[in-house]
């Protein structure tokens, strides 16, 4: 519990860290008129640690994936999201998901052809797992870079992500232990048994008071970098915060359940053990990688 204890306190303050560096740090304009956010190469670089530590956890809890195919697994989620970033950097969001898309699909199609260069070791378990392990730990881990350099409301964004995941968790357990006897129907029995349903509309609700909290922050801290802007109806802002939260409240709950199901197909309690008393970095950031899609699209569609 020590353990457990030290690493929560040691990952909330490089949250927060990394939050008042997208808070305080300016985004440069380039004379040729293209913006680059400095203030969200923590939130870069943060998934950028997920995406390859994760890749290793994955590749080394399934097993079975052949050598080769391992390391352009492990390279090719090295350079998804500095590909993207570089390509922000130097020129603009669609160069970037261009040269996103163009690093995922070589990577991915070179790991697919040593079904026929590498037949013996490279088999169609192999080429599967790691063609997944390129999408989850790779791709998905991208989504939040994209949710840090957003056009507007980038840093809203990036907080309700970092302050509703882990309210999501932390109200679903309780309600499941305050309430889990009286309401015992259980959530995924055959992936993760202890998860109940009325812990999961604990988590929602836990993901709706995040976004108040959010709120507040943008509302009254006077920092031109976290009020919300760009949006001209008659909704506020603090509603549409909870209408995000709830698609992304679920979204974060089906993360740490897949990450749950991987888990029970290979018989392993965590997927490492980086993270004192928390385990590995898939184990701390699963339900992350899945509420950042959710957040990146509502964030798109009405800002």
């Amino acid at each position: 519990m020590k353990q457990r204890i030290i690493t929560s306190i040691f990952y909330i303050g490089v949250m927060l860290g990394i939050v008042v560096m997208k808070m305080l740090v300016p985004d440069v304009e380039f004379a040729d008129g293209a913006v680059f956010s400095f203030g969200s190469l923590g939130v870069d670089v943060l998934f950028w640690l997920v995406s390859m530590f994760g890749a290793y956890e994955f590749m080394r809890a399934v097993g079975g994936i052949s050598q080769v195919q391992w390391w352009l697994s492990m390279l090719t989620c090295t350079l998804i999201i500095p590909t993207f970033i570089l390509g922000k950097l130097f020129a603009d969001v669609f160069v970037a998901l261009l040269a996103l898309l163009a690093v995922t699909s070589i990577g991915m199609m070179v790991n697919a052809s040593m079904m026929v260069f590498n037949f013996e070791e490279s088999t169609l378990r192999s080429t599967a797992l790691s063609e997944l392990c390129i999408l989850y730990c790779g791709v998905l881990a991208c989504v939040g870079p994209n949710v840090a350099h957003l056009a507007y409301n980038s840093t809203p964004a990036i907080m309700l992500l970092f302050v509703l995941v882990p309210m999501v968790d932390t109200f679903a357990y309780f309600f499941g232990k305050l309430f889990g006897k009286k309401l015992p129907y259980k959530l995924a029995p055959h992936t993760s048994p202890n998860k109940t349903i009325i812990g999961s509309v604990g988590g929602i609700i836990g993901g709706l008071i995040a976004a108040v909290a959010v709120w507040a922050v943008c509302e009254y801290v006077p920092l031109d970098s976290v009020q919300i802007v760009n949006y001209n109806g008659s909704v506020p802002h603090v509603v549409l915060l909870m209408l995000f939260a709830v698609p992304t409240a679920i979204l974060a709950q089906l993360g740490d359940l897949f990450e749950s199901a991987i888990k029970r197909g290979c018989n392993i309690k965590d997927m490492g053990n980086i993270l004192p008393g928390h385990g590995g970095v898939l184990d701390r950031f699963d339900s992350m990688l899945f509420a950042s899609v959710s957040v990146a699209v509502c964030f798109m569609l009405i800002y």
